[in-house]
Order: structure tokens, then sequence, then C-alpha cells
């Protein structure tokens, strides 16, 4: 039977899967599917297998237990936002964590499925930290509610000067626009 590496006196546990040394139970961290010791290199390999894990495309949130569709982009970042309770959600970590919240103010809303093509383009080149509610919903009851987009409060200037220039189509309805002048 192998002693720890870091206390001779102890049984080993297993082995770390990055280092190859044997370590007793208060030694290791459990991986996804290994063990890693403390060392920080060790540490990193965890955090990478952990990272290359793809989220399910459904989850539910901690904070308020709503299920969450997720897209490919949220399934493999594994951080994203619940729209229901507003929480910031960080899946890298077993369990799931609330991240520090962080304030969105509604921006604008529309329809029409090309403006929200062309709002996420303009966001995303201006590095506008943002999120649209119910634009999956809009697939399904394209009358009913629009889609709405919500801008990080910190970045509603920059918003404002990007979308100022952005006109609506005119075949989507009940566009609106709520950034403070």
């Amino acid at each position: 039977m192998e002693s720890c590496a870091n206390h001779p006196d102890k049984k080993a546990l297993s082995v770390c899967h990055s280092c190859g040394r044997w370590y007793c139970e208060s030694c290791l961290d459990e991986g996804k599917e290994y063990y890693y010791c403390k060392n920080p290199d060790c540490q990193m390999l965890m955090k990478k297998e952990a990272s290359e894990v793809v989220l399910p495309p459904r989850v539910d949130c901690p904070n308020c237990s709503s299920e969450l569709q997720l897209s490919e982009e949220e399934r493999k970042s594994r951080q994203f936002h619940c729209p229901d309770c507003e929480a910031f959600l960080d899946y890298s970590v077993d369990p799931p964590r609330i991240l520090e919240s962080k304030r969105y103010t509604k921006v604008f809303s529309t329809r029409n499925v090309g403006d929200i093509a062309l709002l996420k383009s303009l966001l995303d080149d201006s590095e506008i930290d943002y999120y649209v509610a119910g634009e999956y919903f809009l697939a399904t009851y394209p009358m009913v509610e629009p889609a709405r987009f919500y801008v990080l409060d910190d970045q509603i200037t920059r918003a404002q000067e990007v979308l100022k220039e952005f006109n609506a189509s005119v075949r989507g309805t009940d566009t609106e626009r709520n950034i403070p002048e």
C-alpha cells in the first residue's frame, strides 16, 4: 500500500492524474474524472478538464430553480445569466455558484428576428455586456412577446452611441427604445 507523498505516515487514497504521485484524501481534489493534488500546475489541469465538459442543453438555476435553455456558447462557457431571477451563474465549478450580481437595464425590444441578429452583432462588436430575454420565445409565439435587450448599467452610454444609428426594421412591430438620453 502506497503512502502519501506529503504525509508519509498516512495511507494514500489515489494517484494525482497530473503528476503521478500518491496522496492521501486531504491532499487531493476530485476532478470530473480524476483526482488532482494541490500543486498549482495540477490544479490548472483539473480546471482545464472541468472546462472541457459541455453542459446539457437545459439546466436548473441554483438560485430560483427555473429551467434554463442554454445556447451552444453558454454551454461551452459555463457562465450565463438567468433571466428569471437576474442571477449570473458559474457552472464551471461544482456545485454551481451565483456570481456577483450585476445591474442591467432594458434598452430595446423588438419582434423582428433580423433586428435581433443585427443588434447582437452591433453589441458584440462594441464589446458591450448584454443579454436578450425572450429571444427563443419569439420563434414559438412571434406576436405575443418581443425579445428584450438588456445592457450592463455601466455601459449604457456606449450602448446609446452604438444604437443611435440603428434603424429598426419596418417589418418589426412594437420596437421600443429605453435608453436614457
